[in-house]
């Protein structure tokens, strides 16, 4: 649909007001809650991505990108004319160093190339492992789908595998005044020292386990029970090539003395 001159400017004014009242949010977020939670930044990045989508494309990108770029240099930010517009977002928001800007532009222009929603980017980035994790990718590939899907249905067969060890637990700390069973999730942390026998000292609960660190726990389990699957078979197709290779060669020595 063909819009006016006029309303491109509407929807530019509008936009740039979207932006000044997230930007001003990041400034509470950075104010109170910096470094304590990836939960504010997560939310503050995910509407950055839906202000992405809402802006790329559009009738009035250009006149909208125009705005974003005089007000970034009216505050002495640099901007180039090939700066991308996911870029141009973050700097816009969060005002932030130049690596740190990069850092979260491409972590959301992979978050853009994947097609994730507003709503499940906090997800989606937690599974990745994190800001810092998915900018260092160049993005998802179908080897990575794969590995995804396989570590969250393992996941979900580890926590079964949890509620059945109930039943046979490896052992029953005492009691302890580090910890109440209202601190923490369902489930809570030990930290123990691994001896030279293999086997393990538990040596304290760790108080206000939450979800999330429970979750990450989990999540470590099954991916090493992941890692065990892939070395036996790939042991035992190492086993296969040597024995295929052997009856070659015996045939080979046959045939030769016949």
């Amino acid at each position: 649909m063909r819009i006016t001159a006029n309303q491109k400017q509407e929807i530019a004014s509008a936009t740039l007001v979207k932006l000044d009242a997230l930007a001003n949010r990041r400034q509470v977020w950075q104010r109170d809650f910096y470094d304590k939670s990836n939960k504010g930044l997560y939310a503050l990045l995910s509407e950055c991505l839906g202000m992405y989508y809402e802006i790329k494309g559009s009738p009035a990108e250009k006149v909208v990108l125009e705005g974003i770029k005089a007000n970034l240099e009216a505050r002495g930010i640099k901007v180039q004319t090939s700066t991308p517009v996911l870029t141009l977002i973050v700097k816009y928001v969060f005002n932030a160093e130049r690596r740190r800007a990069s850092a979260y532009s491409r972590a959301l222009r992979v978050a853009a190339k994947e097609a994730v929603s507003v709503g499940n980017f906090a997800e989606w980035v937690t599974k990745v492992g994190g800001v810092e994790e998915v900018a260092s990718t160049k993005g998802i590939t179908d080897e990575t789908i794969k590995k995804r899907s396989q570590l969250d249905n393992k996941v979900s067969e580890v926590k079964q595998l949890l509620v059945n060890q109930l039943q046979h637990p490896l052992a029953l700390v005492p009691k302890t005044a580090l910890a109440h069973p209202a601190d923490s999730a369902e489930y809570t942390l030990l930290i123990g020292k691994m001896l030279a026998s293999g086997q393990t000292q538990v040596l304290s609960v760790v108080p206000g386990s939450s979800g999330a660190m429970i979750e990450q726990a989990i999540r470590k389990i099954a991916q090493e029970l992941l890692n065990k699957v892939e070395e036996h078979v790939k042991a035992q197709a190492e086993l296969a090539a040597q024995a295929a290779i052997t009856e070659a060669a015996n045939q080979a020595f046959f045939k030769e003395m016949a």
